[in-house]
């Protein structure tokens, strides 16, 4: 009797560690999703603000005919503006007030917030 309660707590710690493992491993997957998310968003913005200072930049050119002193100005403007925006993205500041206080937060569902 005493080898069968043996054996059924191996199987039971066995089991445990298991379940604990592919609960990792999915949190795993969770954090590799996130941040490929987080890395296709930063590119993207680094490249939507870097076309659209160089597009501004050109076309207030054309329109005044001084030709390289707005496509600089605002192509730096744009590579600022794209460089900050992927600053806000590793940082997790958003653009609503108090968006960065609630990520830090611990979420802890058995206390009432703090008033």
């Amino acid at each position: 009797m005493p080898n069968d309660l043996n054996d059924l707590e191996a199987k039971i710690a066995q089991f445990k560690s298991g379940k604990a493992s592919v609960v990792k491993r999915e949190s795993d997957k969770l954090k590799d999703a996130e941040n490929v998310n987080n890395g296709i968003r930063a590119g993207a913005e680094l490249v939507v603000t870097i076309g659209a200072g160089v597009l501004i930049g050109y076309g207030l050119d054309s329109w005044l005919g001084t030709k390289p002193v707005f496509l600089i100005i605002f192509l730096l403007a744009g590579v600022f503006a794209g460089f900050f925006n992927i600053y806000r993205i590793t940082q997790n500041i958003g653009s609503s007030v108090g968006y960065a206080s609630l990520q830090k937060t611990e979420k802890d569902a058995k206390k009432a917030p703090e008033k």
